[in-house]
């Protein structure tokens, strides 16, 4: 295993030296993506993402072949990474375990195709259950015409099934956008029925189909090059994949955060039928969810760094540090670990990995992820090429008022390249 440069180097402004030759470059294109950013759709729906669709097109154009590679994002998201080489005409796979990411990727994929909007399902008399997720949000008649469309939705071929997903996704959160707080990752529900939002069917029905017609609009608009794309969902812990058939890696693994995805995206899911609430599975599955999982085991062996993190956190005089805390960091580690076993197992020999990762905080021990990573995957038979830091000046932590209570220094985004080893 290559060695991991000394904690704090490898800054902007000066290269700094490896033990094993590699360095840390200035960075020339940040991965950060934009408030506002509008390149390849991303903001037709917004869905956290950990870098920019200019930064992936550009290192997938600078890394992979155009003929032979085989592009690989195992925490695919809302699809930068397939659209970024679909762009560059390189065949890709994205593997996501949220089907609301699965959907954002696949209407993605559909960029320069005139995909036609869905017209209205024929009314209905059927009516919502009386525990249909919706409710959290909505009347029983504005629930009860959404589930009509939605299950309209899963009639029709995927090209047009997908564009009407996304117009429902996109009226619904504009709708409910009352329920959001400061905190980005949750969500609000209400049991109160003079809080529920109703709208009659007409126009629920002429907001559907108007976002249809906008994304349409989006889609047409811009083209790229044609190019295989995969869009599958599944974990990145059991990639549904044959040995070595990628190429290359472009990817940003969940941070250690605990933003829980399932939460942050109810209300979508709830246009799918999923309860988060009633039903925890995605959420306790998903990596870096808040949920422990009754059946985990502490059999994992961990690197130096990430015990030394697992070490501090149980050694903290906060509470539930010993408990709660330290079981959801070895969580996270143990989907981490398991990730890295599952992409080496995929990847060729002298395939390249691309990571963006955060550090992060917990109370005031740092969280070094990106040094976690370099070495987690060196123990897994990647090698250490280089790193280029920079910090990062807003993040979850500041937004979080009772993590401010705690002393914190540098925050900082790392994008690290490795490559198989033989």
């Amino acid at each position: 295993m290559a060695s991991i440069p000394a904690s704090g180097m490898g800054s902007q402004d000066t290269p700094a030296d490896t033990s094993n030759g590699a360095v840390s470059r200035p960075r020339k294109l940040t991965p950060k993506r934009p408030q506002s950013e509008k390149a390849g759709l991303a903001d037709v729906f917004p869905y956290y993402a950990g870098f920019s669709f200019n930064w992936a097109t550009k290192q997938l154009h600078l890394e992979a072949d155009r003929d032979r590679s085989v592009v690989l994002d195992p925490w695919n998201g809302s699809g930068t990474t397939t659209l970024a080489a679909r762009a560059n005409g390189i065949r890709s796979i994205g593997i996501d375990l949220n089907p609301i990411a699965n959907v954002v990727a696949q209407l993605r994929t559909q960029v320069g195709h005139d995909v036609q909007p869905c017209p209205p399902p024929l009314v209905s008399r059927a009516s919502v259950s009386t525990t249909d997720p919706l409710l959290s949000w909505f009347s029983r008649r504005t629930a009860s015409r959404l589930r009509h469309w939605s299950l309209h939705f899963d009639t029709l071929p995927e090209a047009e099934s997908t564009l009407g997903y996304i117009a429902v996704f996109r009226v619904v959160r504009s709708l409910t956008s009352r329920f959001e707080g400061s905190n980005p990752t949750w969500v609000r529900r209400t049991s109160s029925n003079d809080d529920l939002i109703d709208i009659g069917r007409k126009h629920l029905d002429e907001l559907i189909i108007q976002d249809q017609k906008d994304v349409r609009e989006r889609l047409t608009a811009e083209s790229y090059t044609v190019a295989p794309v995969s869009i599958v969902r599944a974990s990145s812990k059991q990639l549904p994949l044959a040995d070595k058939s990628v190429n290359f890696i472009l990817t940003s693994p969940p941070y250690l955060t605990r933003i829980d995805y399932a939460v942050a995206y109810s209300r979508e899911l709830a246009v799918f039928g999923v309860d988060t609430v009633r039903d925890r599975s995605l959420r306790a599955a998903l990596m870096g969810t808040t949920l422990i999982r009754p059946d985990r085991k502490d059999l994992k062996v961990y690197g130096p760094i990430a015990r030394d993190l697992v070490t501090s956190i149980g050694a903290h005089g906060s509470k539930a540090s010993s408990g709660y805390y330290l079981k959801q960091a070895k969580q996270y580690l143990d989907d981490l670990t398991d990730s890295f076993e599952e992409i080496a197992r995929v990847s060729k020999q002298h395939a390249v990995m691309k990571l963006v990762v955060q550090d992060s905080y917990y109370k005031d021990i740092p969280i070094r992820l990106a040094e976690i990573c370099v070495e987690e995957a060196g123990r897994r038979g990647w090698m250490f090429v280089e790193w280029d830091r920079a910090e990062v000046t807003r993040n979850l932590t500041q937004v979080n008022t009772a993590a401010r209570a705690y002393p914190k220094g540098r925050v900082d985004e790392t994008v690290i390249t490795l490559r198989k080893a033989r």
